[in-house]
């Protein structure tokens, strides 16, 4: 295959039906609402670039939790949330390593949580 068509093909996403269930447990990352209409949120709109591309959906990495009125915002262009997704995405990694649900090269074993971390 040439350099071209190399550089056309599609990303391999990172999947993880575990990690997007234990995403949609959490309070949602924009207006902090906790109930079950909760739902892992894919980067996505003006970020492109690190979503994969237009038409392109993000690996599972890039998530956060929304609720569905917040969800639905964000699928409808609300600036304030699409604004803030990276801040909402950090937030919910730092949780997933705190917790224990995502591990970073062993850095678990090296920096475990702190006690008392609300979640």
């Amino acid at each position: 295959m040439d350099d071209k068509a190399m550089s056309l093909q599609k990303q391999k996403r990172w999947t993880s039906r575990p990690y997007l269930n234990w995403v949609s447990k959490l309070p949602c990352a924009a207006c902090c609402l906790h109930d079950e209409t909760i739902v892992a949120h894919h980067l996505t709109s003006r970020h492109s670039p690190w979503c994969g591309g237009m038409s392109y959906k993000a690996s599972d990495i890039f998530v956060m939790p929304l609720c569905h009125t917040c969800h639905s915002a964000a699928h409808n262009g609300d600036a304030d949330i699409l604004d803030w997704q990276f801040t909402f995405i950090f937030d919910t990694l730092d949780k997933a390593t705190r917790a224990g649900v995502l591990e970073v090269d062993n850095m678990k074993s090296k920096f475990p949580p702190d006690d008392g971390i609300v979640m």
